[in-house]
């Protein structure tokens, strides 16, 4: 794998640089997505600002609570560091990594909370988003792969070479579970963005997106090999929030259409 590129003496991370690229591209996308949706450029950038302000939030929380243990540990042998800045150095550590339905949630509670004050635009800007949001996980799967986590369980089809957190390359041969799910939100990517140019399904492609990654996610985790996830009896976190996002949007539109029908 790839975590670091020398840039001009200087060590970028990878994924970074491949996320921030995605974010450009999904914003680009999105600004062409809106012509045609009716919704304000303005509008949609400071949904996006807020929005990524949300993503940053939930995605370190939630990996915060998949650590609980860990920080426990430090918290139960906070005499052993020499200052509190030490001691709040090493809480923090534990807090660096993000996971995605964190930000995912994140994202769509800080976005709804900010169009709150716009109703009329809250359903067709879920619907831009539904589709862009598919568009930049794909660069952040690739982003993954190349910084060697989130990797996949060890298999004979794969690749090796994958960079520890000490530095040295691991040299077992894993399944790129991260490629496989970044063509997989390709192809989600391309069905949303044929049914928001058609005009079907208008105002609901945000639940047929959290249905169908939910449903990818749930499968997709049993190939994953990290253990740094947070388990709950047979699944993961991600597999018990992949279910909860399933009901959830089925529960929602059976709401919606026996309100309709009354």
């Amino acid at each position: 794998m790839y975590p670091f590129i020398d840039l001009f003496g200087l060590q970028i991370p990878t994924y970074g640089l491949i996320s921030l690229l995605g974010a450009t591209v999904a914003l680009v996308v999105g600004l062409f997505l809106i012509r045609r949706n009716q919704v304000p450029v303005f509008e949609f950038v400071c949904t996006s600002i807020v929005g990524i302000l949300g993503v940053l939030l939930g995605a370190h929380i939630l990996y915060a609570l998949t650590r609980v243990e860990d920080i426990l540990q430090v918290l139960a042998r906070r005499e052993m560091y020499d200052s509190f800045g030490d001691f709040l150095v090493a809480v923090l550590d534990l807090c660096t990594g993000m996971v995605f339905y964190g930000g995912l949630y994140g994202g769509l509670l800080f976005g709804f909370l900010w169009l709150r004050k716009y109703p009329s635009l809250l359903l067709r800007m879920a619907d831009v988003f539904a589709v862009i949001i598919p568009l930049f996980h794909v660069f952040g799967r690739v982003g993954c792969f190349f910084a060697g986590c989130c990797y996949g369980m060890e298999s004979s089809l794969g690749v090796s070479g994958r960079v520890l957190a000490s530095g040295e390359v691991e040299q077992v041969i894993r399944l790129p579970i991260q490629l496989i799910e970044a063509a997989a939100l390709c192809v989600l990517f391309v069905v949303l963005l044929r049914l928001f140019l058609s005009c079907r399904f208008t105002g609901n492609l945000m639940c047929i997106y959290l249905f169908s990654y939910g449903v990818l996610r749930f499968v997709l985790e049993f190939f994953r090999g990290d253990s740094v996830r947070g388990h709950l009896w047979i699944f993961s976190t991600s597999q018990w929030i992949s279910l909860l996002t399933i009901v959830g949007v089925v529960l929602y539109l059976l709401i919606r259409r026996r309100k309709s029908n009354i």
